[in-house]
């Protein structure tokens, strides 16, 4: 080999050597670059994880606590997936047991079920489903779905998903609601109170007994307004409370006002308006009852001429009373000293029999004179006007009674409990206890007589008791005994009305009076006071 020859192998091997390190060179920046993108792609795939691991447990939340069922399955009907929400709707837990959505189908639904499928094969999915489903305790419930296909990259349908909502109790309430709202129609269509639903002033609604009050038919009224029927005067009185309504200072309010009808007449009626506000208080109507009232302001109209015309006519009776009184006392008074004088001027030529006779004029004149002061006092009971009332010490006037009324040395009147400081009419509540414990003197008849008062305090008025053992009285004389000139028995002491005055100035306090008795052992007499 010639030196030329080796020249150009060594030119040869150093030019072989620096491409190779030139090829080790690029290789080594490829290595380098290779590995950088390498390590970004890497990354960027655990972050990808980290999103999509957080997008997940986000979706899963989302699911976990929708209010409606989720429900995912495959494209066998088999469930993949439940939220709580359906867990707790169906009854199952599919990580403890296989379902398939055909088991939850009710069975006379099982045909619309396949219809809706079908649906949601061919265009993807369906909406407004509802139909009743079985739940696992057997139970049945009404459900509305809303479902669609899953698809997988390839378009290929996978499976399915739905949201399942419970609409059982909302149908039972709706039911509910229905059919109250035909009893409440059914109760308005058939009052006998005319009832109109108006808007603004325009006529919406009436019912039967509205019409009839009016003379219109539905049609008509529902192209009036409610000043179409008004008097004009009337109808600006009840705008200014339509005013208040509306600007909430009141609900509702009653008024009595005339209404116009068909033939031009007009009747007065009771309206009550009531305003039906949305939930920011504004009004959507105002609903008015309508009572006529008519022949009601007539009768009172009349009721009170009558009232006037009775309160002459006691006032006349009373005026009467005393006018007749006294001019019966007049004469009595002359007769008696009539025969006071010739008892006086003849004492010597009159026998027993003459002054017995004499005598017993003398009674009959007095018996006649306490019967005009009773009826004189019976007549003065009549209402409040004239009462002086004040504190009365009820012990102090049983005092005064006993000093007042003539009490044999055999009969005792004994007060059980210290009687209360009641208010009243000093001499109307002494006619009371005069009259009964007189009466119950009247009419003792045993050797040892007993006349009891006691009482009980109840809450708003006090009950009192006057017991006696006297002569007793029948059932059959309890009522009438109260009556005027209706006295038990023939006491020639009693003038028939005592007891008559009793119950009088008892009614004038707003109490009641009643009585126990049993004949021949006694009578207890109950009455009550109000406070």
């Amino acid at each position: 080999m010639s030196s030329d020859d080796i020249e150009i192998l060594k030119r040869a091997i150093q030019r072989e050597k620096l491409a190779r390190k030139q090829a080790e060179k690029i290789l080594e920046d490829k290595s380098r670059e290779l590995y950088l993108i390498t390590q970004e792609l890497k990354d960027t795939n655990e972050k990808l994880e980290d999103q999509v691991g957080t997008k997940e447990s986000e979706l899963q939340g989302v699911f976990d606590n929708l209010l409606d069922a989720y429900v995912r399955m495959d494209i066998f009907g088999n469930v993949l997936e439940m939220n709580y929400a359906a867990r707790n709707l169906f009854g199952y837990d599919i990580t403890e047991e296989k379902l398939n959505v055909v088991k939850l189908i009710y069975k006379e639904d099982y045909k619309y079920a396949m219809v809706s499928f079908q649906e949601l094969v061919t265009k993807g999915s369906f909406s407004n489903y509802q139909a009743r489903v079985y739940t696992k305790d057997n139970g049945v419930r009404t459900v509305h779905i809303n479902a669609s296909l899953i698809f997988d990259k390839n378009k290929t349908p996978i499976g399915a998903q739905g949201i399942v909502t419970d609409i059982t109790d909302e149908l039972i309430q709706k039911q509910i609601f229905e059919e109250q709202k035909k009893q409440l129609s059914v109760i308005v269509e058939n009052s006998s109170l005319g009832i109109a639903l108006s808007q603004f002033g325009k006529i919406l609604q009436t019912n039967k007994a509205f019409q009839n009050l009016l003379g219109y038919t539905q049609e008509e009224l529902l192209q009036m307004e409610i000043k179409d029927i008004s008097l004009k005067d009337e109808y600006e009185a009840s705008a200014s409370n339509m005013e208040k309504m509306n600007t909430g200072e009141i609900d509702d309010f009653s008024i009595n006002r005339r209404y116009v009808k068909r033939n031009k007449s007009t009747f007065w009626a009771k309206t009550n308006v009531a305003a039906v506000r949305d939930p920011n208080g504004n009004i959507k109507y105002m609903v008015a009852l309508v009572e006529d009232i008519t022949e009601q302001l007539e009768v009172e109209k009349q009721r009170d001429q009558l009232v006037k015309n009775l309160e002459k006519t006691n006032q006349e009776l009373k005026d009467y009373a005393h006018i007749v009184s006294h001019d019966l006392k007049s004469p009595l008074r002359s007769i008696n000293a009539l025969v006071n004088w010739i008892k006086e001027d003849h004492v010597d030529t009159l026998d027993k029999t003459g002054v017995r006779h004499f005598t017993m004029i003398e009674n009959t004149l007095e018996k006649m004179e306490t019967l005009i002061n009773d009826i004189l006092s019976y007549s003065s009971v009549s209402n409040k006007e004239g009462l002086q009332t004040k504190k009365i010490d009820l012990n102090i006037l049983i005092g005064e009674i006993k000093n007042t009324v003539l009490i044999p040395e055999n009969i005792t009147i004994s007060i059980k409990n210290k009687l209360p400081v009641i208010n009243g009419d000093i001499t109307r509540i002494q006619q009371l206890f005069q009259n009964l414990i007189g009466n119950a003197v009247i009419y003792n008849d045993k050797e040892i007589g007993k006349i009891e008062i006691n009482y009980e305090d109840k809450k708003t008025y006090y009950l009192f008791k006057i017991k006696d053992n006297g002569i007793g009285i029948k059932k059959e004389h309890h009522e009438k005994i109260f009556k005027m000139f209706q006295s038990v028995g023939d006491n020639e002491n009693s003038s028939g009305i005592g007891l008559a005055i009793v119950k009088k100035i008892i009614d004038l306090y707003e109490g009641d009076i009643w009585l126990e008795s049993e004949f021949g052992m006694g009578t207890t007499f109950y009455f009550t006071l109000k406070k």
